[in-house]
């Protein structure tokens, strides 16, 4: 099939649909997709090692801190979070990326979007094209069993929950979609939790059961396919140079990253993480562009294949991003989490239930020396070392997430 795809934000929305895209290639599709990173990021290293097509739509947004990322971590409001990355980072993207999503429709078979990628929806009701969707976290998809928000006080408020959320989304998250639909002639979206983040063809959600289970209201068109991620030993990051040596050098050390969020507030996030190493008397590799104090305990690098150097560490400190988690748990190593916004929280708090972390930190309140303390008792947890363990052999015996999500594509749709 000649297969569309279309993604927007940061790595851990992006480099999901790479490794897609890769193993869709080489599974005998044609593939392009396109992209939109939220901090400009250019992806052509993925496409060229894949062999497919890749498409940069739009690639302007400010760099570097400014006022909206500072008032997105300082708010605890998960729709005000949302909201603020949409007018600020879909909005003004909103005209290249409709415009990408009308050339894959025009060349395509099927196209595969992101859930939040309305344009993609837009322009796939327009041409016929069916779309399957992508939700990168199980709690994206309506259900009764959870709430959206606040605590679990039974079925039919948690109902309640989701439908306010989705009422505010329309009136507050999706003003730009609802005015290109009409701009189309087509009808508004009477929900974006039931027309847009899930697709009635096929939603896949990239997420492992063994950390999030299914649903029991959910139809048969949404289907986990587990997380999807970069074999091992097939990724197009190199080992960054020295980091080997380092590993076999002395103690298993403690990784540490923040993802995409750390360029941000680079010189904060390094010297909070290397205090905490000085403090918790332990060895670590720090993701960071910062260089920062020397130290024959730390490690520094500007980004490293997770799946090959977390299963040499003694634990991860991150913030709780999907990608990471997956990867830390797959690993079978512990991790400490430092919730920024957005699903970090909800992947925090999955982690600490199926026992291989502990109480997720908040990247308002966290300091050198509760980081620290964090990490100390991570390292010294026997349980939380031995359920990591589990988990990681769990993971990995389950079927890989883009070999599953290529079988449910063939399988609706042939090849």
């Amino acid at each position: 099939m000649k297969i569309g795809m279309q993604t927007w934000g940061s790595d851990g929305d992006i480099l999901p649909f790479m490794a897609l895209a890769h193993g869709l290639q080489q599974a005998g599709h044609q593939v392009t997709i396109a992209y939109t990173s939220v901090d400009n990021k250019d992806y052509a290293d993925y496409a060229a090692a894949g062999g497919f097509v890749a498409v940069r739509a739009y690639g302007d947004f400010a760099s570097g801190p400014n006022a909206v990322l500072e008032e997105i971590v300082r708010t605890n409001d998960p729709m005000k979070q949302f909201v603020l990355v949409m007018q600020q980072y879909f909005d003004p993207a909103l005209e290249a990326m409709y415009a990408a999503s009308q050339a894959l429709c025009a060349g395509t078979d099927i196209v595969i979007g992101h859930m939040v990628n309305h344009t993609l929806l837009t322009a796939a009701e327009i041409s016929g094209r069916p779309r399957v969707s992508v939700a990168l976290a199980p709690l994206a998809v309506r259900t009764s069993e959870i709430p959206l928000f606040g605590p679990n006080l039974g079925r039919f408020i948690n109902s309640l929950t989701w439908k306010l959320g989705d009422y505010i989304g329309r009136k507050k998250m999706f003003t730009h979609a609802e005015a290109l639909r009409q701009r189309e002639e087509l009808p508004p979206l009477t929900s974006v939790q039931n027309q847009l983040y899930v697709s009635d063809e096929l939603t896949l959600i990239a997420s492992s059961p063994t950390l999030s289970p299914r649903r029991s209201d959910w139809s048969d068109h949404i289907q986990f396919c587990g997380d999807l991620h970069y074999p091992q030993d097939d990724h197009p990051i190199p080992l960054p140079p020295g980091l080997q040596d380092f590993l076999q050098a002395g103690a298993p050390p403690v990784y540490m990253t923040f993802g995409s969020l750390a360029q941000f507030q680079t010189e904060l996030f390094d010297t909070l993480m290397a205090e905490a190493v000085a403090l918790a008397g332990c060895r670590a590799v720090i993701q960071s562009d910062w260089p920062g104090k020397t130290s024959p305990d730390i490690f520094r690098c500007g980004r490293a294949p997770h799946a090959q150097v977390f299963p040499h560490c003694a634990a991860i400190v991150h913030h709780g991003g999907a990608g990471t988690s997956h990867s830390s748990a797959r690993s079978g190593r512990p991790s400490i989490v430092i919730e920024h916004a957005f699903d970090q929280q909800f992947w925090g708090d999955e982690l600490r239930r199926a026992g291989v972390a502990g109480d997720v930190l908040h990247r308002n309140t966290v300091t050198p020396d509760r980081l620290a303390q964090a990490i100390r008792t991570t390292l010294q947890s026997s349980a939380m070392q031995q359920r990591a363990i589990e988990i990681g052999r769990s993971m990995q015996q389950e079927v890989d997430g883009v070999a599953r999500a290529i079988t449910l594509i063939e399988e609706r749709f042939g090849r």
